[in-house]
């Protein structure tokens, strides 16, 4: 086994670095000082993740004093206070690089990757897709499944982030026999974000009529699924860090401390590291929530997988609807130039309406493409419709446009319309949007 030797003082940042590494098959030595990490260079690693900025020094000063034969291993350097003299004089002694804070694991690992030419996971019976990048998180899944560490999930909306969660929970012998709690944070109202996540006692406000267990207690001996968790307001994302840190958390109006132990998981279609640098996202909040991240790519980016989902798709409307369905090679060619800008999620919708304008169950004609903000008909005999009723429909289409344009994300849609969130809710419910 390879061995990588990080060099990193902050507790949070070495031990994801350690797990992240140790799910890609390498022995892992992880030093907090310059002192300990020259101890650890008398037996030359693969290769060197180090932090710059050590109790006992820094760590480029340190690296350019070293023997060129130590140097001339990938070193690959990580800081939150990067300075361009600082970059050059660690690549010029012979660094591969010098990447600033907040960084993309997934890069780091990559480069690692290819400096110590790791093997991709060994191929296994395929449930998230077939092309190299699916096998490959399909992979991660399946090891980091038996582990009791955090997972982002990443990628647009409709790649499948909750179905890779719930993979993750079944085959995790400690919490796949218990609770899968799902949470949509975009889809609760910023106001009753407290109650819904950590319950309340009865009286505890106004139409507090009875005790009722948030998320956090009902996911206790499971997992808690946070999805679109790059919505939460930051007041929720503070209340929510110290929660999942304790392992405990107080009911609104309770006085003493309710314990619940529960595997977290959370996804997002944000860029949690531009948030981040805006300030939006709390960096703590994250690396407790990133232990281990993984990126799920689009479906446009993975042809492969277009012709798998469809035949596997429609295999499950046949138990479904008990009924036999066939398609043509016409209707298949179609799918498979499609763009699919929805991914799964459109590509399921798609294959649902062929089946109904379908004759007998067989696919043949692909369909035409047909958009929800259709313009209202001017012909003359045309009934008189309401204005309300007029305005109404148009505002729909528009929120609808709106969503579509934000990939389904209700805080950026809010945002775009220049509208709160609340605001955006209230009105999806009136006008029986789907979120």
């Amino acid at each position: 086994m390879k061995t990588l030797l990080v060099i990193e003082d902050d507790a949070i940042m070495g031990e994801s670095l350690v797990q992240r590494f140790e799910l890609e098959g390498l022995h892992v030595v992880w030093c907090r000082r310059l002192s300990e990490a020259a101890d650890a260079l008398e037996t030359p690693p693969a290769a060197v993740v180090s932090d710059v900025r050590l109790p006992d020094g820094l760590a480029t000063d340190w690296f350019v004093k070293l023997p060129a034969s130590i140097r001339a291993l990938p070193w690959f350097f990580l800081t939150g206070y990067g300075s361009v003299n600082d970059a050059v004089t660690a690549v010029r002694a012979g660094a591969r690089e010098y990447l600033t804070k907040p960084f993309d694991i997934e890069h780091v690992v990559g480069l690692v990757h290819q400096a110590v030419s790791l093997s991709l996971a060994p191929e296994e019976d395929a449930v998230l897709g077939i092309s190299p990048a699916m096998r490959r998180v399909e992979g991660m899944v399946r090891k980091v499944a038996g582990q009791r560490v955090s997972v982002l999930l990443t990628g647009d909306s409709g790649v499948g982030k909750e179905v890779a969660a719930q993979m993750i929970h079944t085959l995790d012998p400690r919490a796949g026999q218990r609770e899968f709690v799902a949470v949509n944070c975009a889809a609760i109202p910023e106001s009753m974000l407290e109650a819904e996540f950590f319950g309340y006692e009865k009286g505890a406000f106004s139409g507090a009529v009875r005790s009722h267990k948030g998320y956090l207690e009902r996911a206790n001996g499971g997992t808690l699924f946070l999805d679109e968790v790059g919505d939460l307001p930051a007041s929720m994302q503070a209340k929510l860090l110290r929660a999942l840190q304790e392992k405990c958390f107080f009911r609104l109006g309770a006085e003493r401390t309710t314990h619940s132990d529960f595997r977290i998981l959370a996804a997002t279609n944000r860029d949690l590291y531009a948030d981040m640098s805006a300030g939006t996202f709390r960096e703590d909040l994250f690396y407790r929530l990133a232990v281990i991240k993984i990126a799920l790519p689009p479906l446009r980016e993975r042809p492969e997988d277009i012709r798998w989902l469809t035949e596997r798709l429609l295999a499950q409307m046949v138990v479904e609807q008990g009924r036999p369905l066939a398609m043509s090679e016409l209707f298949l060619r179609d799918v498979m130039a499609r763009e699919w800008r929805g991914n799964v999620r459109e590509l399921r919708s798609y294959l649902e309406q062929a089946v109904v304008m379908s004759d007998g169950g067989l696919l043949d004609e692909p369909l035409s493409v047909e958009y929800p903000d259709k313009s209202p008909s001017t012909a003359s005999s045309d009934p008189i419709e309401p204005l309300q009723i007029i305005l109404e429909g148009v505002e729909r289409a528009h929120i609808r446009k709106a969503l579509v344009h934000c990939e389904g994300s209700v805080g950026k849609t809010a945002e775009v319309l220049g509208i709160s969130r609340k605001t955006l809710w209230e009105k999806m419910k009136k006008l029986a949007i789907a979120s």
